[in-house]
């Protein structure tokens, strides 16, 4: 399954989730995962800098140099089961050099056509605004995970992907599906805020709503720090124990998918 996470605007939890999650699937589940880093600010390798090894090529040629797959240009983490795309300093320019080619939206899609026999799971942490590169990421998913924390600007900012991934449905992915809306970020003291926010969630987005939220926990942002999974750096935090349950929610779905 190839899953984009995208968001859009930034600070919702959508990086965070990104190598959480693919360390779950790795960890805790024994999946083969790789995390395509499409966002230019290239957070996913600040994120996991401890953890990332050298070597690897730029994902910006996996879709502008013909033939190039993304297995290509991979590289692995210290994480048993994890891969990821590494920084890559050209991303930025290739938004606007992507506008050039034909077939410009399907360019990621086409260079994960080999590399997705691979993996059983493919992260697409998508920058936060819907340009080529996270219209790319949403043409060659399977499935979108959008985090959203609980504001009236990202639940806004929820409905502009919907609508986004609606467009991409009818126009150049018919097979591309909402995996869910996850809620990030809440702050468990805030009980009446986290109430009426959730009623509302519920509201706008029904069965797509997660069943579980991530907590703010400041172990979390410590091992982004750190350059680290959340698992690696405290296991027994809070904030490892959401994500796990995450993994174990994803990996349900994606058995429900194969079957």
């Amino acid at each position: 399954m190839v899953v984009a996470i995208a968001a859009h605007k930034g600070g919702v939890g959508k990086t965070t989730t990104a190598v959480n999650l693919g360390a779950s699937l790795a960890v805790h589940h024994g999946l083969r995962v790789l995390i395509v880093d499409l966002d230019p600010q290239g957070h996913i390798n600040t994120a996991l800098s401890e953890s990332v090894s050298v070597g690897g090529g730029a994902i910006s040629d996996a879709l502008t140099v013909d033939g190039t797959e993304v297995i290509d240009i991979v590289t692995s983490t210290h994480i048993k089961g994890l891969d990821v795309t590494p920084l890559d300093q050209s991303l930025a320019n290739t938004e606007n050099l992507i506008n050039t080619r034909i077939g410009k939206e399907y360019l990621l899609r086409e260079s994960l056509q080999i590399t997705r026999t691979f993996y059983d799971v493919i992260l697409i942490d998508c920058p936060p605004n819907l340009g080529n590169l996270t219209i790319n990421g949403l043409v060659a998913a399977d499935q979108v995970l959008i985090p959203c924390d609980p504001s009236p600007l990202a639940l806004s900012g929820v409905h502009s992907v919907a609508e986004a991934i609606e467009t991409v449905a009818t126009r150049l992915n018919p097979d591309i599906d909402i995996l869910g809306v996850l809620l990030t970020r809440v702050d468990g003291r805030n009980t009446t805020l986290n109430q009426a926010v959730l009623s509302e969630a519920r509201e706008s987005f029904g069965d797509a709503l997660v069943p579980l939220q991530i907590g703010i926990n400041n172990a979390l942002a410590k091992a982004q720090h750190a350059g680290q999974d959340i698992f690696s750096f405290d296991p027994q935090s809070r904030g490892a124990e959401h994500y796990e349950a995450l993994g174990a929610w994803v990996s349900g779905q994606i058995k429900r998918n194969d079957r």
